[in-house]
């Protein structure tokens, strides 16, 4: 009788170790298919105190004006309007004044997937997954 409440012990657990994985692994196979979303991580030694997502030769973009201070990590899910194809632009302002536009999404028909910015004293790098 112990022998079996063990067993089904660890097989009720390993269930739910492979339905955790299955769950994470789903997620991440799902992610470039879901809406645009934009992660920036600031490291570097200035806040900044705007962001711009907008569509490159476009009117669609939108502004966040809440401060991603130093050492901080925001995300953020533009609501733009796309017809046909086109590339993201983030554009960010620093506190000291200074603006940096940069290429998020090379290209993209159906406004979805991710890209994550790292924001550093050097400069800034850019890893996309877009559709």
């Amino acid at each position: 009788m112990m022998k079996r409440r063990f067993f089904i012990g660890i097989a009720i657990f390993s269930m739910g170790i492979v339905i955790a994985f299955g769950i994470s692994t789903i997620s991440n196979i799902l992610s470039p298919f879901k809406s645009f979303l934009l992660t920036v991580d600031n490291q570097s030694d200035d806040d900044i105190s705007s962001i711009e997502i907008g569509l490159i030769h476009t009117d669609s973009k939108e502004l966040f004006t809440s401060p991603i201070k130093k050492g901080e990590t925001k995300r953020f899910k533009p609501t733009l309007s796309l017809s046909g194809e086109g590339s993201i632009y983030l554009k960010y302002t620093d506190a000291r004044g200074q603006s940096t536009q940069e290429t998020v999404c090379g290209y993209t028909e159906y406004l979805s997937g991710y890209s994550t910015v790292t924001i550093t004293n050097e400069g800034t790098t850019v890893v996309q997954q877009c559709n």
